[in-house]
């Protein structure tokens, strides 16, 4: 009996520092794979999309000379801010946190695996223009989609709206119907 509550206690310290090991190596597998994949070098092009973004819209601003300075200061104030807050080094603990807990040990070898194979690479290659390229259908569809979407909203506004207006008059004339009473 003795030595059945050795082994119980041994399996109960055990099973936390299993975990532990576990949760290692899958937060190392997760971080092969985000290096395979090249998720930094994507991040970076992420940022400097924003980043230029936010340059042009503040360079559209109608600023007299005399300002421009300030024009260039806000540019930078909004460089650092995005390079501090998008920088690989922001994110990456969280993408490693990300892929570790929603894969196990066993799932992200078998990722990695295919991550290095030819077939995995031009997988990964290809990922930013297949998603630019999505992204621009969905924009197509929402352009096309937008007009049905406020035709709907202003026969529902319109319908509603007769609706409610007529609700006061009735409870208006109800309520006079009664104080003449």
């Amino acid at each position: 009996m003795k030595k059945f509550f050795l082994l119980v206690a041994a399996l109960l310290i055990s099973l936390p520092l299993a975990a532990s090991a576990n949760d290692a190596e899958r937060r190392q597998l997760a971080e092969q794979f985000l290096n395979v994949n090249k998720v930094k070098e994507q991040v970076d092009m992420m940022y400097e999309k924003v980043e230029g973004v936010i340059v042009s819209q503040l360079e559209a601003i109608d600023i007299p000379d005399e300002r421009e300075k300030n024009l260039l200061a806000m540019q930078k104030i909004a460089r650092d801010i995005l390079f501090e807050g998008l920088s690989w080094a922001a994110l990456k603990d969280e993408y490693i946190g990300l892929y570790s807990d929603s894969f196990s040990v066993e799932e992200l070898q078998g990722i990695l695996e295919f991550s290095k194979s030819h077939l995995g690479q031009k997988m990964a290659s290809m990922s930013p223009i297949l998603m630019q390229k999505s992204m621009e259908i969905g924009r197509q569809h929402a352009q096309q989609v937008m007009p049905l979407v406020q035709q709907a909203i202003q026969e529902y506004m319109k319908e509603n709206v007769k609706l409610e207006q007529a609700q006061p008059e009735a409870e208006t004339g109800s309520t006079k119907t009664e104080q003449a009473n």
